[in-house]
């Protein structure tokens, strides 16, 4: 069964708040008015993630993991959460659930019937994905950048 490698990579966020359980409300709960984001991406029975980014709504993360994908191991979503790190915890500020199959329609893929892209090819375009919410209860705020693309056969899985 063929491997492919695969690279995605959690680029940065923009606008994040935090969620309250309260409607209409969104507030930044740290005294600075800022938060310390960091994201958890589940692919698989896998969990990745990236470093905190200290006192900022906008962080840049800049954070890749590789993959081998077969048939047999293609997952059919990922799933990304973004959390503000607290002394004592974390705050929830929204998540996305990519499918798969939707990865590359925006290079001109399988869906407009061109081939998917190599991650570093210049013409290979990051993609925005607004947050969601978990609960009605719950306002967020925010995008994430993703990269995603296949990478040569010698790049190391974070797999292995």
């Amino acid at each position: 069964m063929p491997t492919v490698h695969f690279r995605i990579g959690v680029i940065r966020a923009k606008d994040l708040a935090i969620a309250a359980d309260l409607p209409n409300a969104l507030h930044h709960r740290d005294k600075t008015g800022f938060s310390d984001p960091y994201a958890v991406m589940r692919v698989n029975d896998k969990k990745y993630t990236t470093p905190v980014i200290y006192q900022t709504l906008n962080p840049e993360w800049n954070y890749t993991i590789d993959l081998k994908l077969n048939a047999s191991r293609c997952p059919r979503f990922i799933h990304l959460t973004v959390w503000d790190k607290d002394t004592y915890g974390r705050d929830y500020l929204g998540e996305i659930n990519i499918p798969i199959g939707n990865l590359f329609m925006r290079n001109g893929g399988e869906a407009m019937g061109g081939q998917a892209r190599h991650y570093d090819d210049p013409q290979n375009q990051d993609v925005w994905f607004g947050l969601n919410k978990r609960s009605e209860k719950q306002n967020v705020s925010g995008e994430v950048c993703l990269r995603f693309g296949f990478v040569e056969d010698e790049v190391r899985s974070d797999e292995e």
